[in-house]
């Protein structure tokens, strides 16, 4: 099982499932008004799971991308103008719009970052199909996040590799970055397959798994408050 973190269930089956609801949920909310809940719900969950840091590190790409939708949708979007200097105008449907997407995006990414981003690869994979997901779904998922670290990996080492050798930087040189960007995806490429091969020697997905322990009550309950929450939010949205 993973280490709980703060009040979070310590069973990874269940932090998927609370996640899958919630993200669900979220995404499900159609009124601009049910945003502030929403991030509210997002927010009390981090402070609970104890993550704060690891949190904020993790929002800055939704953060730049919320902003862009807020920024541009209001200005492309719409008939009704609020604000209008000289070419540019501000709608109110394209504001309303980018307001809520913007809203459910960090709202779904602030819940799956607090649930599932201190689970490693391996126990998010085993948590999918102790869900019952296809078993392909569970390799797929494992051997694409070890696939991304190993081009990682290769990327770093052929950069080095070519500061000590002396090699040009910065845009000057875009032939020499796109060869060393080509043959460290071909080394990554066969590390993953000698690591797949590995594996399937190794008796992996062969059907004699153990199978999971049920539940304990502490994750059904939150399974059922993920459920709860959701449920409200709903509600709410729909008498809105």
């Amino acid at each position: 099982m993973a280490e709980p973190a703060g009040l979070l269930p310590g069973d990874p089956r269940a932090r998927l499932a609370m996640a899958l609801i919630l993200a669900f949920g979220f995404a499900a909310v159609g009124q601009v008004g049910t945003v502030p809940a929403l991030l509210a719900l997002a927010l009390i969950l981090a402070l609970v799971a104890g993550q704060p840091a690891r949190l904020l590190r993790g929002l800055r790409g939704p953060l730049v991308l919320a902003a862009a939708f807020v920024l541009i949708l209001p200005l492309v979007s719409g008939a009704t103008v609020l604000w209008q200097a000289g070419p540019l105008r501000l709608r109110a449907e394209g504001l309303e719009a980018g307001l809520l997407i913007a809203g459910r995006l960090l709202a779904i990414v602030t819940v799956t970052l607090t649930l599932l981003a201190t689970l490693p690869a391996h126990r998010l994979a085993a948590a999918l199909r102790g869900l019952g997901s296809p078993a392909l779904l569970a390799d797929l998922l494992l051997l694409t996040l070890r696939y991304l670290d190993e081009v990682r990996g290769e990327i770093l080492r052929a950069r080095l590799a070519r500061r000590l050798r002396g090699g040009g930087a910065g845009w000057r040189d875009l032939p020499g970055h796109g060869a060393m960007l080509a043959l460290a995806l071909i080394r990554s490429q066969r590390r993953a397959e000698n690591i797949w091969a590995a594996m399937r020697l190794r008796g992996h997905a062969a059907g004699l798994a153990v199978p999971p322990p049920p539940l304990g009550a502490s994750d059904r309950a939150g399974i059922a408050v993920a459920a709860g929450l959701a449920g409200l939010l709903l509600l709410m949205d729909r008498v809105a």
